[in-house]
């Protein structure tokens, strides 16, 4: 496995600015995979192997109290999982879904420094579309829809040292809402495993 950075600092639009770029690539004959084995309890297998690469951008910038804060991620993974052929001669590789890893996933935060001691922050959040179920069959594995989220807070840094954050995740509730369409496309069923809706 590798990854390599470009980094640059300097000024653009009035702003302190700094940008990551990082390109990364695993080559892995134990990959891990979250597998649904009940109707309440999942397992982490590691008999699948494959590759997963992709590119990272980080980006912040400064101005004299709003700081703006940008991340983005493409990750591409093939996953094979490891099956036995059935007549005791050995093993063959299924084509899979790498479960739980979205192909996109983004994140902006806006933040105002009111006081030296006072932030205020607004952040969007958004998750592409994932897979639940491994299998490589549409009838068997069907995407969760992607997931668009804003969170918003205020943090407090006092004399001693200390720093409180109170703040709502997920504002509009939108995580209980994510469906998976259904097998014949005409309807929506719900994921495997739910997320977590607006919290405070």
């Amino acid at each position: 496995q590798f990854d390599i950075s470009a980094l640059w600092h300097g000024k653009t639009l009035g702003a302190e600015a700094k940008t990551t770029l990082t390109y990364f690539w695993r080559d892995s004959d134990n990959m891990l995979q979250l597998q649904r084995y009940g109707k309440d309890y999942w397992s982490y297998r590691n008999d699948s192997k494959g590759t997963a690469r992709g590119i990272e951008l980080q980006s912040s910038f400064n101005w004299n109290k709003l700081d703006l804060d940008l991340q983005a991620t493409y990750t591409k993974t093939d996953a094979q999982l490891r099956k036995s052929t059935g007549d005791g001669s050995g093993y063959d590789y299924l084509d899979v879904y790498q479960t739980y890893q979205p192909e996109w996933e983004g994140n902006a935060r806006l933040t105002y420094n009111a006081q030296s001691d006072i932030a205020m922050f607004v952040e969007a959040h958004y998750t592409d579309s994932y897979y639940t179920n491994s299998i490589n069959v549409e009838k068997f594995a069907l995407p969760v829809d992607d997931l668009l989220t804003f969170n918003t807070g205020v943090k407090v840094k006092t004399r001693s040292n200390w720093e409180f954050t109170v703040g709502c995740n997920d504002v509009f509730n939108e995580g209980p809402k994510l469906k998976i369409r259904s097998i014949n496309g005409e309807g929506y069923i719900n994921p495997e495993y739910p997320v977590q809706g607006r919290t405070f």
